[in-house]
């Protein structure tokens, strides 16, 4: 299997990179959705609690009027709650409250001091320093949710483990002077359970429309990766391939001789001999077959020749068409002895090609100038210019052998 290229490689960094982009947004859009999400359950739950004591405050004072309130001399509401109306005060709680979840009624006077409770034992307590007692006597309303380990109901049952809302509103008289306050638990333990599943509900849902809308997303986007690496792979080829033969075109492989000629460099002031080779390969009498058999035969021969040869090198090497008919052949790590072993198979195995136009065999061969690149070599134009009058002198002697060329 080939190595994935640099684009294939880059598209699997981004693959990856939104992978857990999209894993850590999606998990702090769920905290910050149920985070808000409770918060609103939460202060629906509290508003709830505290419209039902406004609620229940106002149905005291209707219902039980005569036992809470007293006129003064001067027609004056006042609260005045004696303990005669203490039992039917609980009897009116247990009857008319409790099945609206109020486990606990209180009753301050104007100074803090609590004139009637569900809870007797607290009659007579003054809690003037509780500030959210001071807001109801100043005419404000005051809700706070707490959770409370033990507390006893209306009907003098104790409850464990219980969510209230304890909400502070004022009792105003027909003046409109504020003449005390009530304080009103309600226990929203069940509507807690509620908010709880609701929040579950809300989370699982839009965990899954995360799920969904970031596969979607993510398998869009694999798609068009996919796409671009053989978009990529499509222009890379483009930009390095000779469309006629699939070999490398003339750029690339004068940059994979560029390549070795650095890797010489670099081996070189390491160990004293690293050598490579070089070969300049031109087809004989190219413009012959052209002119008489026509370009299209010229091209089959061509593409004959190419797979001759890329057949023939061994699997380090790099062949590229140099020119109209030429080929340039770099044999790293190889040196003069290796290069005449490897040119002379080349030429054999171009001499031998069967190659027929209308059952008529066309003779192909080869010349090829041998260079090896040598530690005094500053470019690699140096040695394609040995190889390349290397490849002169085969042609002048008579075409189909090889030349060599040690030094410029």
């Amino acid at each position: 299997m080939s190595e994935p290229s640099t684009g294939q490689k880059a598209s699997n960094k981004l693959l990856k990179l939104l992978l857990k982009t999209s894993l850590i947004s999606s998990a702090l859009i769920i905290i910050v959705v149920g985070y808000a999400v409770s918060l609103l359950y939460s202060q629906h739950v509290l508003e709830d609690a505290e419209y039902d004591a406004i609620s229940v405050g106002e149905a005291l004072v209707s219902l039980e009027r005569h036992l809470l309130i007293t006129l003064d001399d001067q027609h004056i509401e006042r609260l005045n709650v004696t303990s005669d109306g203490f039992n039917k005060l609980d009897e009116t709680m247990q009857k008319a409250m409790a099945p609206f979840e109020i486990i606990k009624i209180k009753v301050f006077s104007n100074d803090g001091t609590v004139v009637y409770s569900t809870d007797h034992s607290i009659i007579g307590k003054n809690d003037i320093k509780n500030p959210r007692l001071k807001i109801a006597l100043s005419g404000g309303i005051s809700s706070n949710r707490q959770k409370k380990d033990e507390i006893t109901d209306l009907r003098g049952e104790k409850k464990f483990n219980v969510d209230v809302v304890e909400t502070y509103i004022p009792i105003i008289n027909n003046k409109g002077s504020i003449i005390g306050s009530f304080e009103v638990y309600k226990d929203v333990s069940f509507s807690n359970l509620k908010s709880q599943d609701g929040i579950e509900k809300s989370l699982i849902t839009l965990t899954l429309v995360l799920l969904i809308v970031f596969s979607l997303s993510l398998l869009i986007i694999r798609v068009a990766a996919k796409e671009l690496n053989l978009a990529q792979v499509k222009l890379h080829k483009m930009a390095t391939e000779d469309p006629l033969t699939g070999l490398k075109n003339r750029p690339a492989i004068i940059e994979s001789v560029q390549e070795e000629m650095s890797h010489n460099q670099r081996e070189q002031s390491i160990k004293a001999k690293y050598p490579f080779s070089l070969i300049m390969i031109d087809v004989d009498h190219f413009k012959s077959i052209n002119d008489h058999y026509g370009h299209p035969v010229g091209d089959q021969a061509l593409i004959k020749i190419a797979h001759a040869i890329n057949s023939t090198i061994r699997t380090h090497d790099l062949i590229g068409r140099y020119g109209g008919e030429e080929f340039l052949l770099l044999l790293p790590d190889t040196d003069l002895e290796g290069a005449k072993v490897i040119v002379e198979r080349i030429r054999q195995s171009v001499e031998n090609i069967e190659f027929l136009n209308g059952g008529i065999r066309i003779p192909l061969t080869i010349s090829l100038g041998v260079t090896t690149v040598v530690t005094d070599d500053s470019s690699y134009d140096q040695a394609i210019m040995r190889a390349d009058k290397a490849l002169y002198q085969a042609k002048g002697a008579g075409r189909n052998q090889v030349a060599v060329q040690i030094t410029s």
